[in-house]
């Protein structure tokens, strides 16, 4: 929900993440022997399908926005990805992969701690971390496409955590 202020974060950073779950999902389903994970095509099916609606919805909330995502949205996709990574047993990858909105989510938490317990300083000029970027007289579209590298980064690095655990098991099967 804190990455939803500005048009396109929030549903081009899922676009990201549920990709990462797809590509989780299929492979869960290659690698029954080592994943265990019941039901993975479903899971990678739904996780497919969350990320064409968010490109379908991109198409309408880029800048500048014809319609918004809103709590409805924001709280539904947010919940789609922890359920996701509860069934695929990737809970802890999830922070990794959802980086964007954990570093969004812990600006909002330093703001508030700073401001309440170092009398009114503030750390960022506002948070959410992007309208700090924004204040600063970055471009809506410079921050917002920044933000989704960082997401794209964010994920490669959480595949790459996936796919080094599956080579530490020894089953590489080429």
């Amino acid at each position: 929900n804190l990455t939803d202020g500005m048009d396109g974060l929030a549903g081009g950073s899922a676009i990201f993440a549920f990709g990462a779950f797809t590509i989780i999902g299929f492979w869960s389903l290659r690698h029954p022997e080592i994943y265990a994970t019941p039901h993975a095509l479903d899971l990678a099916v739904v996780s497919v399908a969350m990320l064409g609606g968010c490109v379908g919805f991109l198409w309408w909330n880029a800048a500048p926005a014809k319609i918004f995502m809103g709590d409805t949205g924001s709280l539904a996709i947010g919940a789609a990805l922890a359920c996701l990574a509860l069934a695929l047993n990737t809970q802890l990858l999830l922070v990794i992969i959802g980086g964007l909105f954990v570093v969004e989510t812990v600006s909002v938490i330093v703001q508030v701690v700073a401001f309440r317990g170092f009398g009114g300083r503030r750390v960022f000029r506002m948070a959410p971390i992007h309208h700090h970027f924004e204040l600063k007289g970055w471009p809506e579209t410079t921050v917002i496409i920044r933000f989704w590298i960082l997401a794209g980064l964010a994920v490669a690095l959480g595949l790459g955590i996936y796919y080094y655990d599956y080579l530490a098991t020894g089953t590489l099967d080429l």
